[in-house]
């Protein structure tokens, strides 16, 4: 978002065909109360709708386009890849492509996909603030929907978009986004050293690397997040009332692992017995995936 001058970015455009649109599958639309699909004015937003925005955004020749999404809004909670959204099904022509996800394998072809992961200890206990007190009433929502923690989406999504690490993961872990091996970053390794994980991203992507991509504390860059955000209230607070991504090396040096136990203890002090019981239950539900993912992480 630093980088406008060069970029255009779209945060989540897929959520508004996910939740809002016609063709959305997302099960906590079953939660939510009378009118709210209504009222996010995104009641029409069809899959094909998102798709031609970004499609038109790639024709500008002084742009590229970056986009932040998520997994599980392009593939279906059942995992099934018979199911394809009626306004993009004239784009699926292969019928014997097992393609997971809700794009033509056509498509998903023209991306350079980038994959960021979080370990589920710190990842779901997160998401689940968004679903509680102060947060909730900013979400408007209460009940946190185990499919779209989305581990197990991103895990689908690698698979098919890298059969060959799929299947021989041991010779692709640490490479960096090759034809035949994703580029993948892990959280903790992003917050630990974030010049050099941004600027190995940069470099992949051939885009021009600047610390200043590390700092968004001026009115522009806090008014154009606001912006991009602006659909998401209470999601992403953390971020809008930051001015930067500072190195917390020094803060995790000498710092021993976290027992088991002893994160279950934070949890119910913190959010109470049962919510402790299904956050577990949850980081535990995904922990399998992210090990398998974290193979093929960037190697520092």
């Amino acid at each position: 978002m630093t980088r406008r001058d060069i970029l255009e970015v779209f945060h989540e455009p897929f959520a508004d065909a996910f939740y809002f649109g016609p063709e959305g599958s997302a099960p906590a639309r079953l939660q939510w109360p009378a009118g709210k699909i209504e009222q996010s004015g995104q009641m029409h937003c069809t899959y094909d709708h998102v798709l031609q925005s970004i499609l038109e955004a790639t024709k500008k020749p002084d742009k590229r386009v970056f986009i932040k999404d998520m997994a599980f809004y392009l593939i279906p909670p059942i995992h099934s890849s018979g199911i394809k959204p009626q306004s993009l099904q004239h784009l699926f022509v292969d019928p014997g492509d097992r393609n997971p996800t809700l794009l033509p394998t056509s498509i998903l072809q023209k991306f350079q996909v980038v994959f960021l992961i979080r370990k589920p200890s710190s990842s779901v206990p997160s998401l689940y603030r968004c679903f509680i007190p102060p947060l909730s009433d900013q979400t408007g929502l209460h009940d946190l929907e185990p499919t779209e923690i989305g581990y197990r989406e991103l895990r689908i999504l690698l698979d098919y978009l890298y059969p060959a690490a799929a299947q021989a993961p041991s010779v692709s872990q640490g490479m960096t986004g090759s034809s035949d091996s994703p580029l993948l970053i892990d959280a903790d390794d992003l917050l630990a050293h974030p010049d050099i994980v941004v600027g190995s991203l940069c470099a992949h992507l051939s885009i021009p690397y600047s610390p200043s991509m590390l700092r968004w504390g001026s009115p522009d860059d806090q008014a154009h997040a606001k912006s991009l955000f602006e659909k998401f209230a209470g999601w992403h607070d953390d971020a809008l009332y930051s001015s930067g991504l500072n190195s917390k090396t020094a803060h995790n040096e000498g710092s021993s692992p976290i027992s088991r136990q002893e994160e279950d203890s934070r949890w119910q002090l913190k959010y109470g017995e049962k919510a402790a019981r299904m956050i577990r239950d949850l980081v535990d539900g995904c922990q399998k995936d992210y090990e398998y993912l974290r193979q093929f992480k960037l190697r520092l």
